[in-house]
């Protein structure tokens, strides 16, 4: 059994934080407070449909955000993949293997793909690592 096996057809829910329904970057935080015991910064409230203005001011907080993240070139199990999105770089996933990330959004419950693929090799903006994960 793999650690993501628990994690996997969570359904997606605009600025859900729990595994009745989540958002992307809940996912992230339910999965480094139950496998790694640390918690993240919240920003709940943000995530609340996916309307344009919404994506904006979800884009701006995680380039905020994502200051606290260490950058990384190679990633390694349970960084965090930042995707672009449309206009804005808003989406991220949990990245499993050096060609694998645990993800979910709108339309799709968690689940894991390929960062590496055709649809999102080419949307990855940057990795992260949270200092001590």
């Amino acid at each position: 059994m793999n650690w993501t096996d628990s994690y996997i057809e969570i359904p997606f829910k605009p600025d859900g934080t729990d595994r009745a329904g989540i958002d992307c970057y809940h996912l992230v935080c339910l999965v480094y407070r139950e496998r790694l015991g640390i918690t993240l910064p919240d920003y709940a409230g943000i995530f609340t449909d996916q309307s344009p203005v919404t994506l904006r001011k979800v884009a701006r907080v995680m380039a905020k955000g994502r200051e606290k993240w260490q950058r990384v070139d190679t990633p390694r199990e349970y960084d965090m993949v930042m995707l672009r999105t449309g206009a804005y770089t808003w989406h991220v996933g949990i990245v499993i293997d050096r060609r694998q990330m645990l993800h979910v959004m709108h339309g799709i419950d968690s689940c894991i793909e390929e960062y590496t693929g055709l649809h999102w090799r080419n949307r990855i903006v940057e990795f992260r690592r949270w200092p001590g994960a």
